[in-house]
Formats: structure tokens, sequence, C-alpha cells
């Protein structure tokens, strides 16, 4: 028998997604994998606005495929976390953590007492006596609603983590580093787009932006006049499955036209850091996220970045027995998986 690791969970502003995985000799094997979506505004910019509402779906979520494992993992992202990296005096590791609060207070924008912060020393530097830490602040309240509504339907959060890392660590898994290049990973999901511009395993530059998918909906929505969900079933849906060519060809239009937005906000990031990183040549940048799926995107972003942009598969090097699971599904809905798969590579009391 292999290790369990903790049952991740990825509750995003669209849909909530389950990933479970076993630790073996072998590799990492699928146990579960399953999304709900959620219906608009069921939480927003972070925020559990339907409580009940999400504690009945995950209890669905856990009902449906037996799931016995009680700890879980979750993740938070956009603009109730803060990511920095930061250049302080060489300490050791307990030095930090307890002068980190004082440290903390210049770079982050809210009041101390209402964020959790956690560090991590990435490296010194050699005869200046200093060296570069992640500083990571999440706000208390937002957190304290996850672990409540996990709390109520019987689970007990053991790992809270940041979107941009887990698909950081989902990437290293799947893909490894290429060694001395500086590759960015985004994630692009229905509210925020992650950006995360890594080198041999050390984020360089992080940032959320405040746009994805939904963006898309919403002009369906309005161009069409049309609900939520009949926008939703055009955007996911193929030339088949939309009755009318004209609402097809206007489909077609909106997505090239919101493609084009998000991919400029991504380039103006990666311009900015680009701009301001003393090495800062780009090879390659890889897409996951709900938002990736749409044909016209990855087109669109090559072209404004001139940087080859790749999908990534999060389940590329993990184990999945074609008995328990339909794979054409699972490589359909792969795209969406990246943060909960990554976030599923955690086991309890790891850093």
């Amino acid at each position: 028998m292999g290790k369990e690791n903790a049952l991740a969970l990825d509750i995003g502003s669209h849909s909530i997604k389950m990933v479970q995985l076993e630790e073996t000799k072998k590799g990492f094997v699928l146990k579960h994998f399953d999304v709900t979506m959620l219906p608009e505004e069921t939480i927003v910019d972070g925020n559990i606005m339907n409580f009940a509402f999400v504690a009945e779906k995950l209890r669905e979520l856990l009902r449906a495929n037996k799931v016995k494992n009680r700890r879980a993992s979750l993740s938070i992202g956009g603009h109730s976390v803060i990511v920095k990296k930061i250049t302080l005096p060489e300490m050791t590791l307990e030095e930090l953590e307890e002068s980190i609060h004082w440290e903390a207070e210049q770079y982050i924008p809210f009041d101390i007492k209402e964020v959790y912060v956690d560090v991590q020393i990435l490296g010194t530097k050699p005869g200046q006596g200093q060296m570069d830490v992640l500083l990571v602040a999440a706000k208390k309240d937002i957190i304290n609603d996850y672990v409540s509504v996990c709390n109520e339907v019987g689970l007990q959060p053991v790992i809270m983590d940041v979107d941009t890392f887990c698909v950081q660590n989902m990437f290293e898994m799947n893909y490894g580093y290429p060694p001395n290049e500086i590759i960015a990973l985004i994630n692009i999901g229905a509210a925020i787009t992650n950006i995360n511009v890594v080198s041999n395993g050390t984020p360089l530059f992080t940032r959320d932006i405040s746009t994805g998918g939904m963006t898309l909906t919403k002009a369906l929505q309005n161009q069409l006049n049309i609900s939520y969900e009949e926008a939703e079933h055009y955007k996911t849906g193929s030339s088949e499955s939309v009755s009318s060519s004209s609402i097809f060809r206007e489909v077609q239009r909106l997505s090239e036209r919101v493609s084009e937005v998000i991919a400029t906000e991504i380039q103006r990031s990666l311009d900015f850091f680009t701009a301001t990183a003393i090495s800062s040549d780009i090879s390659k940048v890889y897409v996951c996220g709900g938002a990736s799926q749409n044909p016209a995107f990855v087109h669109t972003l090559e072209r404004k970045l001139e940087i080859p942009v790749e999908l990534i598969n999060p389940f590329r090097n993990v184990i999945i027995n074609p008995k328990r699971f339909d794979i054409s599904l699972l490589q359909k809905m792969a795209p969406m998986a990246g943060t909960s798969v990554g976030l599923a590579l955690r086991r309890a009391n790891d850093k």
C-alpha cells in the first residue's frame, strides 16, 4: 500500500476541484478526481457568499466519490494573498520566524493583525550578509471561512497553500525544470490569473491579475442576452452543441476578443518583469486553468509574446487506472486540475 496524501480541494469562484493522490514506489496514483460547478456569485473575490450551498456541494463530492480520508488541503489566491520576495540580513529560520511580523509590516498593505504570515528562505547572498526570503501573507477571514466550510462537512484542513505555488509543484512533478532557463507558469482561472516566473525552481516574480474565463462568460451574457448557465454552455460547447451558426460565429468572435484582452494583461506583467530583472529572457510559457481550454487563447498568447506557449497536462506523470477513470474525459478536464493536482502532492506537516 502507498501513502495517501491529504485530499486536495481547490474551491474557486467557478467550481470546486477535488483530487487525491496516493504515493507508491512506482509514483503518484490517482485515487479521486472530480469537479462540481458553482453558480454565479457563490464565491466572490475569495469570499464564500453562500456558505450552506458550498458545504452541500462538498458533501455531494465526498459522497459520490466515497471519500474516506478526512484530512484536507486547501489553497487560496487573488487579492486575499500577498506574495513578495524580500532581502533581509542573514539569520536562521528560527530567528526569521520570530522577527517576521515586524519585518512584514512594511511590505503588507493589510493590518498585520488581520493576516497569517509565512516565510521561506530562498538562499543566501555569499559575502553580503544577506538572504532572499519569500514572504506570504493571507487574510485571516478568508482562510477561516474555507476552514469552517470544511469543518462543516467533517473534514480536517491540515494544509493551506497558495494557488501559484500549487501550480509550480504540479509542474515540477510532471515536467521538471529546464536547467538555467527562465519559464513562466500561468494559471488562468475564472476570476483570477496567476503568473509565476521561475528559474531552476525558484520563483523570480509572481503576480495575480483580476481577469479570467468569467470575462468571456459575462461578454456572452451581455451580447447574446442569455443566462449565466447558457453562456457557460456556449463557452465550453463545440460547434455541434451551439444550435445556430450565427451564435457560434459570435461565440468565436467574443472568444478571440477576450483572449486578446487576457493575453495583453499577461504581456504587461511579463514586460514589467523583463524590464526590472537583471537576467530576464523567458524561454517558454506554460499555461493551465479552465480558461486555457479556449483554443483561441494559446494561439493569441504565443503571437503576442513571441515565445512558445504550451498547455500543461497536470496528469502527465500521474498513474491512472483506465478501469476507474474515463481517460478521454480526464484529458478534457485536465487544464482545470493544475492547482488541485499540485495541492494533492502535499502531505500534512511538510513545508
